[in-house]
């Protein structure tokens, strides 16, 4: 499992916040009957926006905040437990992902927001389906304490501190098919630990209505960052049931940059090649580490409650190979070296982005096979099949991430421990001029939410 735990307390928010993750489930006919519905699972992550101010040089060890962290329950070592899963399962993804990736091709997604969205479709899979699913989630036997540590972990994850612009907030919901007889097992752990309601909607009466309508629900949950999630034609007569989660963050630094810092400069591409782009400069007072040739940098959001951390190799001449870009072990290793504070004269470029992943081919490969196998999948906890005549499998799955980091659009804003224990190491050097990977994860329990790599800051 892969802990990125630190010390500070953890947080809980209210139910329907976010960005998304789907799930359909349809009714292809087969010689004549009615078999297997396709349970055709869209997995989004809305926008994760942290809009950043600059500032040239902030090293005041307590800087002053109107941002008050919120006294969270401790989770317990069940939720911590998913929080380990969910980080192993984001490594594993990050570098298939990566491997899969062309030439200077930029990442991100949210393992959060994926793991939400096929830990409610776990709910109703049974026999090897389930085996298969639970291997690839790095989920233990125990699949009910899975389900029920996952509700502790939104709750300490999901709650922001006091006057604070930072947002951090999730959301689910299932849309099913009017009248289907959906299992009350199902409905009650969708219910009890994901806070998904059901919402009934008509897809064999109005299928292409009920998209457009899916679709303004994911706009509405993540700010208008992600629009037009579901195309024409994946939503149907045959469809069932779209399982979503949405995750959606917007946060300040603790630690602005000047925005008179910033300067035109150049960063090399991986093929040698350079293009010029906005970096954004400042010293400041905060965690770093040298791990197994990688650097890492620790960036507070404002409040305390998330950070950013920042990797790139150490030698700037080293390729940085999609394959060898993060490990459990490394992030591991990483984690645990990040507790000196120093001086860090940091370089980053601004960039933005918006990456839609299909991951039916990227979870196959993964191992999870038989979920998206017509007349193999075993979805029959989710449905009383003996009244409806149909299984379930799931035809799709798609993922869509936003992520924009600048300092323009936010309020000035200073962070609590960034600074304190200041020592007089020397200041290290950490200017992001050429390809670096990054995450962002909940302080208190560890959880990534984010996960990208930048290959080309001038890329859309």
């Amino acid at each position: 499992m892969v802990s990125c735990r630190n010390a500070h307390p953890p947080v809980r928010q209210q139910s329907g916040r976010g960005t998304l993750t789907v799930c359909l489930v349809g009714t292809p006919d087969t010689f004549g009957v009615a078999m297997n519905k396709s349970l055709a699972l869209f997995a989004v992550l809305a926008a994760c926006a942290p809009a950043v101010e600059e500032s040239q040089k902030n090293d005041e060890p307590t800087p002053e905040t109107d941002c008050a962290p919120v006294d969270r329950a401790t989770p317990s070592d069940t939720a911590l437990d998913v929080a380990d899963a969910s980080n192993a399962f984001a490594v594993d993804m990050y570098n298939t992902v990566a491997e899969g990736a062309e030439g200077d091709e930029n990442l991100f997604f949210s393992p959060f927001s994926i793991s939400s969205a096929l830990g409610m479709t776990l709910a109703g899979a049974e026999g090897e389906t389930e085996r298969q699913m639970r291997a690839v989630f790095h989920i233990g036997d125990d699949e009910t304490a899975h389900h029920q540590g996952y509700g502790e972990l939104s709750q300490a994850v999901f709650a922001k501190p006091t006057d604070c612009d930072s947002t951090v907030k999730m959301a689910n919901r299932l849309f099913g098919q009017t009248g289907y007889p959906w299992l009350d097992t199902f409905l009650d752990v969708t219910a009890l630990d994901y806070e998904a309601e059901l919402e009934e909607r008509d897809f064999a009466g109005n299928p292409d209505g009920e998209r457009i309508y899916i679709n303004q629900w994911v706009a509405e949950q993540t700010e208008d960052h992600i629009q037009d999630l579901l195309p024409e034609g994946v939503i149907d007569a045959s469809t069932r049931l779209v399982l979503a989660n949405a995750i959606y963050f917007n946060a300040d630094w603790a630690h602005p940059f000047e925005a008179s810092a910033t300067q035109e400069s150049t960063f090399t591409l991986r093929d040698g090649s350079e293009v010029t782009t906005p970096i954004m400069y400042q010293t400041l007072i905060t965690r770093s580490t040298f791990v197994d040739g990688l650097m890492a940098v620790e960036l507070d959001y404002e409040g305390g409650t998330q950070s950013m951390v920042l990797v790139m190799p150490e030698n700037a001449d080293e390729d940085f190979a999609p394959s060898s870009a993060f490990s459990a072990q490394q992030l591991v290793a990483i984690e645990d070296s990040l507790a000196d504070m120093g001086e860090v004269s940091l370089g980053l470029p601004r960039f933005d982005f918006t990456r839609r992943t299909d991951l039916k081919d990227i979870l196959e490969e993964m191992g999870m096979v038989d979920a998206f196998s017509e007349g193999i999948a075993d979805f029959s906890g989710m449905a009383d099949q003996a009244t409806t005549g149909e299984s379930l499998f799931i035809s799709g799955a798609f993922h869509k991430a936003f992520i924009a980091v600048d300092e323009a659009g936010t309020e000035a804003a200073a962070a609590t421990a960034v600074g304190v224990g200041a020592t007089s190491a020397p200041s290290i050097q950490f200017v992001a001029n050429r390809p670096f990977a990054f995450y962002i994860r909940d302080n208190a329990t560890g959880t990534v939410l984010f996960m990208g790599r930048v290959h080309n800051p001038t890329a859309d």
